[in-house]
């Protein structure tokens, strides 16, 4: 079976869907029976990788703005490129990114990760739900669909009307990166130290309206005199972040919080393993990924109370309604003074994550393929 794959985002620091196509890409190359090739190739990749670099550089020099111009022009020759390579003949293209699908002579699958530029639009900026719904006409043309959780689902038939016999649902799962390590090797002062070197309240994503960080931060300024305990946020900016980073000067917590800018998995690994717990306050998910990471740690996690957080952890996390700061923070302190506690919220969530793996999110995935050859 031959397969087109939109690897996109493996142009960018790798976040979410970032980190979904590359171990899917990684996982389907050494299936047997798909003969996968991604839109960009290794040279494409090179070039594009560059000049979004440049865009970022230019980013921290006149802000945000540069986005209404990079991304379209991006896109742009993105498109161009993979016409001028002639994408090969194939079973099925697999959109991956929300983008606009090709026509060719293939059935299509796309995994919708979630539509936050249906229910949020305001997390977003203009220029990019609007990206979003010009493609939707292209995405909802598909011949099958790939969600990540039931949740997201019953939004896709509802909000495009999708039969249910069309979708998907096939669970994330975190990468072999993550793992409880030995607590007592020196990686720590590498990997931790240059944060901090006490306890600390632990968020990994990127900051963006819709990650709910004001929330964190207001309930940690309600336990920042607890046993010197710090907040690390550890994600690279998204948009309309301006307020966020603002925030800790006005609650008075700054000396108390680290905003790292994007790191990498081996520092993510260690931060997660260190952590007396991870928060994931979101709003809004279409899965949650750093929620089963953290458990895969071995880490106590604290979720807001929606739809698919809920469904991915199923009981092993700790769960605040996200409006509610003062909530969050008597979550934080159960678990900081609690030590059963904390022995029962990682035990239950490393049972969780092991449930999920690549393997079967590769092995659903030719499955899905296979189904929309059927149809």
């Amino acid at each position: 079976m031959r397969i087109i794959l939109n690897t996109k985002a493996l142009l960018f620091p790798k976040t979410g869907i970032g980190y979904y196509v590359h171990n899917l890409y990684r996982g389907l190359l050494h299936s047997k029976d798909i003969e996968v090739h991604p839109t960009l190739n290794t040279h494409s990749l090179n070039i594009l990788r560059l000049m979004s670099k440049g865009a970022q550089a230019c980013r921290k020099l006149i802000g945000d703005a540069v986005l209404k111009i990079s991304i379209p022009i991006g896109d742009l020759l993105i498109l161009n490129r993979e016409k001028r390579n002639n994408l090969p003949v194939a079973d099925i293209y697999h959109e991956t990114s929300h983008d606009e699908i090709p026509k060719g002579i293939w059935k299509t699958v796309a995994t919708v990760h979630d539509l936050a530029f249906v229910h949020h639009p305001d997390y977003l900026p203009e220029n990019v739900v609007q990206k979003y719904r010009s493609n939707l006409e292209y995405i909802v043309k598909a011949d099958r669909f790939i969600v990540t959780t039931e949740a997201i689902k019953r939004e896709v038939m509802f909000f495009f009307n999708i039969a249910e016999e069309k979708i998907d649902v096939i669970p994330l799962a975190p990468s072999g990166n993550y793992y409880p390590v030995n607590k007592d090797n020196m990686e720590k002062k590498k990997y931790v130290n240059r944060y901090t070197q006490g306890n600390y309240i632990l968020f990994v994503g990127t900051i963006e309206p819709r990650k709910n960080i004001p929330t964190i931060l207001k309930a940690f300024s309600i336990l920042k005199n607890r046993d010197h305990l710090k907040l690390i946020l550890a994600g690279g900016k998204g948009w309309l972040y301006d307020d966020i980073l603002a925030l800790p000067h006005k609650l008075g917590i700054q000396d108390d919080v680290v905003f790292t800018g994007y790191v990498d998995e081996k520092t993510i690994l260690y931060l997660y393993n260190y952590a007396t717990a991870v928060v994931y306050p979101s709003f809004y998910e279409g899965f949650g990924l750093p929620v089963i990471e953290a458990m895969s740690c071995g880490v106590p996690v604290i979720i807001s109370d929606i739809p698919p957080l809920r469904e991915v952890t199923k009981g092993a996390a700790l769960v605040f309604n996200p409006k509610d700061h003062e909530e969050l923070a008597r979550k934080i302190e159960m678990i900081l003074s609690s030590e059963s506690l904390r022995s029962e919220l990682i035990q239950k969530g490393l049972q969780k994550a092991n449930e999920y793996s690549w393997e079967k999110v590769v092995t659903s995935t030719i499955q899905a393929y296979k189904k929309a050859l059927e149809r």
